[in-house]
């Protein structure tokens, strides 16, 4: 199955030293406002060998049409680790709608010695991620390339 690619610059963090410690992550996640954007599936994030993190709430529908929800993780790795590491955001394909039209996406980091909280990188209008509708086949939208 095809990976969609959504490729971005590196924003407010390209001038800051790559050993610095992240011991942060806050993502913000958008679901566009247009019909049958919502997602039931388990919405993930993927940093490779950094971690898998689950973004949803217990109990809670955080992926409906129009939807704007933010998640932090604690975290202890280097901007260069981040850098470096391929970044996914996907679902698993489950519930009775499990399609999602991802309106954007937001990364954060905060550094160790540090009280600002730094935008990573934004992308915006990802797009669908359905595997049974044409043109799309895809769950998974690469965010960055890994090196």
């Amino acid at each position: 199955m095809e990976k969609l690619k959504a490729y971005t610059a590196e924003m407010a963090t390209s001038h800051l030293d790559e050993t610095r410690i992240i011991n942060r992550m806050e993502v913000t996640v958008a679901t566009k406002n247009v019909p049958f954007a919502g997602t039931d599936a388990r919405v993930f994030l993927n940093c490779g060998s950094l971690g898998n993190y689950f973004l949803n709430t217990d109990g809670e529908d955080d992926f409906e049409m129009g939807t704007i929800k933010t998640y932090t993780f604690e975290t202890n790795f280097t901007l260069g680790d981040l850098r470096k590491t391929i970044i996914e955001l996907g679902h698993d394909n489950s519930g009775k709608n499990p399609g999602w039209c991802v309106g954007g996406f937001r990364l954060q980091i905060k550094l160790q010695d540090s009280d600002i909280l730094y935008l990573y990188k934004l992308w915006e209008d990802i797009g669908w991620l359905v595997i049974d509708k044409a043109p799309y086949f895809a769950d998974v939208a690469e965010l960055q390339e890994g090196v």
